[in-house]
């Protein structure tokens, strides 16, 4: 701000001496124009020229579909209430199995029936998975050799299993912390049906931290607008590198919205393949910890004021009522996350494990402390 300050100076006192010419010490004269150009040599700040290359922008994204295209099949489902498709992700390749993750609604379809004369929602397993991909232009369906791991209807993840001699790329996982709103996305997936495979969206993040609740659901999501459609749940949200981001799982259907889709971040989804290779079964963490998500009651306008809940890793970790969060690191951390707001904390604590050791950053009485290295427990109601 000093520099261009200095240099608003300069061209006001060059303006108001209208067509007076300055000397140098030879007695010769400077124009307006010739002093003008001689401030912008002097200072090259004034004057800056930026260029696009969108070729090479354009070929990035076609290089990068071209290597992950294989790496997105389709998921069909048919249970006792319903069918339908969807899209699903590689992510490994282990002991002669490719590993998919998806979203739990593809596999487990939602009905309801009547319980004591009340109408209840019940969710069925589907008990016919097929595989599909492309090859050649063709079609290709697989019944066979396809286990599903396990799923998760908090988070809307679920993980199978398929065998296959043709080859797929396994789709990397990158750090959804690092995501920046305004960055590019890519929707890949199978909207409507497989008769658009593979479908390629582009669009950019919207919110990186969107907490949405949804009956069974509850999860801390990256809102985005690339464009996406029933048959999409599943499919991949990508950056430039190819590296996965997000597993899209929903949308806002309203006449008065346009362009607002959500994905499940891929640290989530690491967190929760985990859990449901080993078992099939996700086990939450607990922090131990009660506040209220909108505001801060504590007097800042950053952090969570917390109230302290028994036999939790916070009151372990000796915070107390009236405490603000303000950092929070697990085993994979190599530095704090910063938490500003609750939906932070709780996208932080669904991505740790139980029985992992974490460390908390907070305030008391408006001085910064660390805590002592913790383990996060087992949720009550799990």
């Amino acid at each position: 701000m000093r520099k261009i300050l200095v240099i608003l100076t300069i061209t006001i006192g060059v303006f108001l001496g209208g067509c007076a010419l300055t000397s140098d010490n030879d007695g010769d004269y400077y124009t307006e124009e010739e002093l003008t150009t001689l401030i912008e040599n002097l200072i090259p700040e004034v004057s800056v020229e930026t260029s696009y290359d969108l070729s090479s922008f354009e070929n990035a994204i076609t290089q990068m579909t071209e290597v992950v295209r294989t790496g997105v099949i389709g998921i069909g489902a048919i249970s006792d209430v319903s069918s339908g498709t969807g899209s699903g992700v590689v992510y490994k390749y282990e002991d002669g199995k490719y590993f998919v993750v998806t979203n739990a609604h593809v596999l487990v379809h939602s009905g309801s029936e009547l319980v004591n004369e009340e109408i209840i929602e019940t969710y069925y397993e589907a008990t016919t998975v097929m595989i599909t991909y492309e090859k050649n232009g063709l079609q290709i369906d697989v019944y066979d050799d396809i286990e599903v791991l396990g799923y998760d209807l908090t988070t809307d993840l679920a993980v199978l299993t398929f065998e296959s001699d043709d080859e797929f790329e396994i789709i990397p996982m990158a750090d959804s912390y690092q995501l920046e709103v305004g960055q590019f996305v890519f929707a890949v997936g199978n909207p409507l049906g497989f008769e658009y495979y593979g479908t390629v969206t582009m669009g950019i993040v919207s919110g990186t931290t969107r907490y949405v609740t949804d009956g069974d659901f509850s999860a801390t999501l990256i809102q985005h607008d690339a464009a996406i459609s029933p048959g999409n749940s599943g499919g991949a949200l990508l950056n430039l590198d190819g590296e996965l981001i997000g597993i899209n799982n929903m949308k806002i259907i309203d006449d008065l919205v346009t362009g607002i889709g959500f994905a499940i971040p891929s640290n989530t989804v690491k967190r929760i393949v985990a859990d449901l290779e080993d078992d099939g079964i996700v086990t939450r963490p607990y922090l131990g910890i009660s506040t209220n998500a909108y505001e801060n009651n504590c007097g800042l306008d950053y952090g969570v004021c917390v109230n302290v809940l028994s036999d939790g890793a916070a009151e372990a970790a000796g915070l107390i009522n009236g405490d603000i969060i303000i950092g929070y690191m697990n085993a994979d951390m190599t530095e704090f996350l910063e938490i500003l707001n609750f939906n932070n904390l709780k996208e932080a604590i669904l991505n740790s494990s139980v029985g992992e050791k974490v460390t908390i950053k907070y305030i008391r009485n408006g001085t910064e402390y660390i805590s002592n290295i913790v383990i996060l427990g087992t949720h009550p109601d799990d």
